[in-house]
């Protein structure tokens, strides 16, 4: 045999073995870390039209509590979001929420009875799936982690590290990965915002005061070490 031919034979074992190691999501797919983010960015930066009729405090059609972030909700504790009629950024919080942007605005646009968003009560956290009312439109934690990596469905926080790969440390934490604490919580990672890594940039669906889908900064230790949250990478990642 040619040593040409010889070589080529090896490549091509070589590569066929590199495939077949090769990690991928639930459904067999892969997404690129700039597709995560681009996903991401387009539930941060959403306009929608907030109205009236997109408020509740009370029951829905479907017996379940919903309780909108509106700047005219009862509960509100601190200045925030809290959404208000007109112009908003920023897809608002849902729990159990799995919208996409075009779904939440059509659903605003055609239901002739949704609300925009349903935040987590000790309640809704009791009643877990059977708190999710589909009268309420958005998205929560884990549903926008689930969005951004193309997954054919929400996976819970609780769910996550079956389709992940634990990191050895934080500082191997890399654009489209997430910090989580299963049950709670979790971040889509960004970018280091220092060479020192002591601050980093988080998209998230988030809680008080925000409830909503939005940017921010963090300093390393604010959802990390004091709170228990872990760095994740999800397996379909390239």
């Amino acid at each position: 045999m040619r040593r040409e031919g010889f070589f080529f034979i090896l490549l091509a074992a070589g590569l066929l073995m590199l495939s077949s190691c090769r990690s991928t999501g639930p459904d067999g797919a892969t997404i690129s870390r700039a597709e995560v983010l681009s996903h991401a960015r387009a539930y941060t930066s959403l306009v929608w039209e907030g109205k009236k009729q997109h408020v509740l405090h009370g029951t829905a059609p479907d017996g379940l509590r919903v309780d909108t972030p509106d700047a005219l909700s009862a509960t509100q504790q601190k200045p925030g979001f809290w959404w208000k009629p007109g112009k908003n950024v920023g897809m608002p919080y849902k729990w159990g929420g799995f919208d996409t942007p075009e779904q939440f605005l059509e659903r605003l646009a055609t239901e002739p009875m949704v609300f925009a968003g349903d935040y987590a009560s000790a309640d809704k956290v009791r009643g877990g799936d059977d708190a999710v009312s589909r009268y309420a439109a958005g998205i929560d934690c884990s549903g926008l982690v689930s969005r951004c990596w193309g997954l054919p469905r929400p996976y819970s926080t609780r769910e996550l590290p079956g389709i992940c790969k634990p990191l050895g440390s934080l500082d191997e934490l890399r654009p489209g990965d997430i910090i989580l604490r299963p049950g709670e919580h979790v971040q889509l990672f960004v970018r280091w915002e220092d060479t020192d890594h002591t601050r980093y940039r988080a998209i998230e669906a988030a809680g008080d005061p925000e409830w909503r889908c939005f940017e921010i900064i963090y300093r390393r230790e604010t959802l990390t070490t004091s709170r228990g949250f872990t760095p994740w990478r999800y397996l379909g990642i390239r």
